[in-house]
Formats: C-alpha cells, structure tokens, sequence
C-alpha cells in the first residue's frame, strides 16, 4: 500500500515525478537544499521515509529514501543508482534561430520533453526576437522544469545565442546537419536522415525563413536542406515536427 507522500509523487497514471540535484552523494547519502528541498518537503509534502527519485542532469539517477525532512533541507539515503534511464541513443540537438514572444521557450520545453541534447539558439538575417541573458536564463529554467516532468536524466545544453558565422562552426561538431528550408522541394527528411549518424543538428530558421545566402553558408558547412512538406509551418511547430521524426527515425521513440 502507497504512503500519502508517495501518492502524492504521482501524477495521472501513476507516472512518478522526478526531482532534480546536481550534486552527487555523499557517502551513500544524498542532501537536498533550496528551492528543490521546498519542493520536495512543502509542495509534494513527502515525509520520512518517503522513496524518490532525483537525477542529476548528466545522466545520473537516484532512488533516495528520505531520513530527515525540514522546510529548507531534505536528506536521505541512497538505496540505488542508475545511468541514463529514459535517454535517446543518439545525438539529436537543434539550432533554432530566435523568436518573437515565448516561442523559444516552447521548443526548449517540448523539445526537452522529446529527448534533445542541445538546443543552440541564433540570430540570422530575418531574426525579429531578441534573447536577453534574463531570458537565457529563463529557457534554461523550462527545460529543467520539462527535464522533471518527462523523468528524464540528462538535462540538454541550452547554449547562449550565437551568431550566424558562429552556427556554422558548431554545425562541424556534429556527424550530420541538416536544416529545414521552406523553398527545398527535394528530399524530406526521411531521406535526408543518415541512420548511422550518432550525432544530428537539425537547424530551423526564423519567422520570416533562411535568405538564399544563408542556405548557401549552411550548405558549405556540411548542411543538407530538406523539405517538411508543402504546407507552411509555423517556426516552433517546424522544430518540434523535425525533431520529432529524426528521433523517430533513429529509433528513440518507441
């Protein structure tokens, strides 16, 4: 039979939230302070004795059984660890050039949610929005916020924004990049998408799509345009789309 705190670490489903703190234990014990502790004690209101699970962002998770409970500060004992539950087996990042508004921040929440790695924002010729350090730092926040909810265990990289030239220097760390172009009428992305690729950036441009010459710089870095379809699609309904079917494709999603 579930305790109170344990049901209460349990959503619709019975899916379990996870709870997320960087540091490694201690001596088989793990400690919790801050926000994450009130969370933990005042929000969920677990209780000692209380079994929950906390990741790490890197890949880390831990079953922790809780021994001593207070407002400000939760510890408990770690009964067993595991490495990268729940995660893809390759590689899939995404550059998204920024937007207007909180689009951002939706594909930093759902594209967490799906399994990225990275999400590499930057400004192109069309960009509109703007990304101040307040809202880096609030991107970052939803994706952490996604990475609980989605019980995933490494926390995605979300890079400060970085300039056209910039994206294609990092386009080269990857095995392959491909970027969606409204004016490709060539291959989708189920052709373009090498299956032995460990690791893939998907780029997607602005509101206002890619200039010809921007497409033509992407090309020289190794990109390979392709197409998603012939209707027009919003930029943060693009990304999650293309993200969606690489991962599918490469088998991540069931």
């Amino acid at each position: 039979m579930k305790t109170k705190s344990e049901s209460r670490s349990e959503g619709k489903g019975g899916h379990r939230e996870s709870y997320f703190w960087p540091e490694p234990p201690a001596d088989g014990m793990l400690t919790i302070t801050g926000p994450e502790a009130r969370h933990i004690s005042r929000v969920m209101r677990h209780e000692v004795g209380s079994v929950i699970g906390v990741v790490d962002g890197a890949g880390g998770e831990h079953q922790v059984e809780l021994t001593a409970v207070r407002a400000d500060r939760v510890a408990g004992c770690v009964l067993a660890d595991t490495k990268r539950a729940r995660e893809p087996g390759h590689r899939v990042a995404i550059a998204q050039a920024v937007l207007k508004g909180d689009h951002l921040a939706q594909v930093c929440a759902q594209a967490t949610e799906l399994g990225v790695s990275r999400v590499i924002p930057f400004l192109s010729a069309r960009t509109v929005g703007r990304l101040s350090p307040a809202k880096l730092e609030r991107l970052r926040g939803v994706s952490l916020a996604a990475l609980k909810s989605s019980t995933r265990t490494v926390l995605p990289t979300i890079d400060a924004p970085v300039g056209f030239g910039e994206l294609a220097n990092r386009a080269r760390e990857f095995d392959q990049v491909l970027v969606a172009y409204e004016d490709e009428t060539g291959a989708g992305l189920g052709t373009a998408l090498k299956r032995d690729a460990e690791s893939v950036l998907i780029v997607v441009g602005p509101e206002g799509g890619f200039e010809p010459e921007e497409i033509g710089v992407l090309k020289g870095a190794g990109a390979v345009p392709f197409s998603l379809g012939p209707r027009r699609l919003r930029a943060e309904t693009a990304a999650i789309a293309a993200v969606t079917m690489a991962l599918g494709l490469l088998g991540d999603l069931g």
